[in-house]
């Protein structure tokens, strides 16, 4: 007689118009018809905590909330948004988006490789969390920003001053790029280096700029920016000036005059001296990126709020300009990069055992 065993391993996903979960989780959550974003629904005093005590930032319960989404929704994201349910910044955040990064697998970006994914329920998908602490933020900033803090900035030791002034001294600016140019105003800062003038003895000019950011998603990403993100080829990077050692900082109406006592310029070859080889390269990097999107709330989401949200995440991901003055991620990368945001919610595992049997 022989005997044989069939195994099928069955997952399934579905989609739902604002249909509520019914897995046993410590949220509720509820979904939009146009499967783009979700709801994540605390007790009112919960969510008075999240925001008052500003829980995202909290490791145990930022933690917790993203564990409990990975109860619903499957390990296919790279990025996962909270979005507060919010008109603006509440006054107690001094944030309007904040991402949190869980893994790196990159190396030439200036920081290690690591992966605590694991931690927030994904087994080496997730690379980032983020909060945005309004509900059309995705939209009008600061979500490409944070996203850019993905990938950077850990490669330059940038510097900045906190106002205009002589005898000032600038400081380490982490993060940011600080008094440095680009190919354009950078999502995190630095000016337009075309703009730079050499008026001799240390002073310099350029059209004005912020050191930390250049206006939400009104910029696209500079071109230092998209080779960091794998979007752009090391050799198509265009030469540019870092600035530190900042003495004097004077704000006219168009232009910054400013003095420096160091300027190093970076080439395509000295920036790979100091950072190494990105691997992968630009030809084998990932540019296609899938985004959940989640509001989370105290109350059940109006109709309008739902519409705003769904809007806003319909706009992010679109792969074509929109003909304003803003930026999706598909405008902001120049056509080079993509972002899904679709959800597809984990329903149950089926294991199915089948054994027959044939007579002799």
């Amino acid at each position: 007689m022989k005997k044989y065993t069939l195994v099928f391993v069955l997952f399934c996903f579905y989609s739902c118009e604002d249909k509520q979960s019914s897995t046993d989780t410590i949220f509720k959550y509820t979904y939009h018809e146009n499967n783009r974003v979700a709801s994540l629904k605390m007790s009112s005093s919960e969510y008075e905590s999240w925001v008052g005590n500003d829980g995202f930032t909290n490791t145990e319960e930022r933690l917790k909330v993203i564990n409990d989404i990975y109860e619903v929704f499957p390990d296919s994201y790279d990025f996962i948004f909270l979005i507060l349910d919010e008109p603006s910044i509440p006054e107690n955040l001094n944030y309007y988006g904040k991402l949190i990064g869980v893994s790196n697998s990159i190396s030439g970006l200036g920081f290690q490789i690591y992966d605590n994914s694991l931690d927030y329920g994904s087994n080496g998908k997730l690379k980032a969390v983020m909060q945005l602490t309004g509900l059309e933020y995705l939209k009008y900033g600061p979500a490409l920003h944070e996203l850019a803090h993905n990938w950077a900035n850990y490669a330059l030791s940038t510097h900045s001053v906190d106002s205009p002034g002589e005898e000032l001294s600038s400081y380490l600016y982490t993060g940011h790029w600080g008094f440095t140019g680009g190919s354009t105003p950078g999502q995190l800062g630095g000016f337009q280096q075309s703009s730079l003038i050499d008026n001799g003895n240390n002073s310099y000019t350029v059209d004005s700029f912020g050191p930390f950011a250049n206006g939400g998603n009104g910029v696209p990403y500079n071109e230092l920016e998209l080779y960091l993100m794998g979007m752009l080829d090391i050799q198509d990077l265009n030469n540019f000036d870092m600035f530190t050692d900042i003495t004097a900082l004077s704000i006219n109406e168009t232009t910054f005059d400013f003095t420096a006592h160091q300027k190093t310029t970076f080439t395509s070859e000295t920036l790979i001296e100091n950072l190494g080889q990105r691997i992968p390269t630009y030809a084998e990097s990932q540019k296609e990126f899938n985004l959940l999107a989640i509001v989370v709330t105290g109350n059940s989401l109006s109709d309008d709020d739902w519409l705003k949200v769904d809007e806003t995440a319909e706009w992010f991901s679109k792969l074509e300009d929109d003909g304003t003055s803003l930026y999706n991620f598909w405008e902001a990368t120049n056509g080079l990069g993509s972002l899904s945001i679709s959800y597809y919610i984990f329903h149950y595992l089926c294991l199915l055992y089948t054994s027959a049997a044939d007579d002799e």
